[in-house]
């Protein structure tokens, strides 16, 4: 079985599969408000296919907002990330991948997406790659103007926190603005 048949098989399902900017496979699918995304990957090898969905968990609202934040919209930005390794299987059917797909369900509905956000509120200042946005995000979220203020006037005063340098001043007043709609 080749990763498109895998992806045929979970559109069977309800899942809406698309492909980012660089080519790679996605789908997503919503159960209970949250937006759970998997990765597919099949490799043949010599005698068994090694297959990873990669799960991953978030709500429409994060991603929206960190798109706003970023200022580009986003159909997916993850709370929490699965990192179980890939399954080693002898063969490869359909009803493998409905089992991979139900399994990757379960363990998305068993995640805590407070538990996710509150690690995401808690990262330092200086967290690398998409973290510190993920970071202004979830403290928006929170309703956290009061953190989200220090972060600007700091700014103002010349200190960026030891944040990545895509991290704008314009990027951290969006975040002050969806925070001032959550501490109400």
């Amino acid at each position: 079985m080749k990763e498109n048949e895998l992806v045929s098989i979970v559109e069977e399902q309800g899942w809406t599969c698309k492909k980012d900017e660089v080519g790679d496979c996605f789908c997503i699918i919503v159960v209970d408000n949250i937006q759970i995304q998997i990765t597919p990957f099949v490799g043949r090898r010599a005698d068994h296919f090694r297959v990873s969905l990669a799960p991953s968990i978030s709500t429409r609202e994060f991603s929206e907002v960190v798109g706003f934040i970023y200022g580009e919209g986003r159909d997916y930005s993850p709370i929490i990330l699965s990192n179980n390794p890939p399954k080693k299987l002898a063969s490869l059917s359909a009803e493998d991948v409905q089992q991979l797909a139900d399994e990757a369900i379960s363990w998305a509905l068993s995640q805590s997406l407070e538990d996710g956000l509150r690690a995401y509120r808690g990262l330092p200042t200086d967290a690398k790659g998409t973290m510190p946005l993920r970071h202004l995000a979830a403290l928006a979220i929170a309703g956290e103007v009061e953190r989200l203020e220090g972060y600007k006037q700091r700014f103002a005063e010349g200190d960026r926190l030891g944040f990545v340098p895509y991290i704008t001043v314009d990027m951290v007043e969006r975040a002050i603005l969806v925070a001032r709609k959550h501490s109400k």
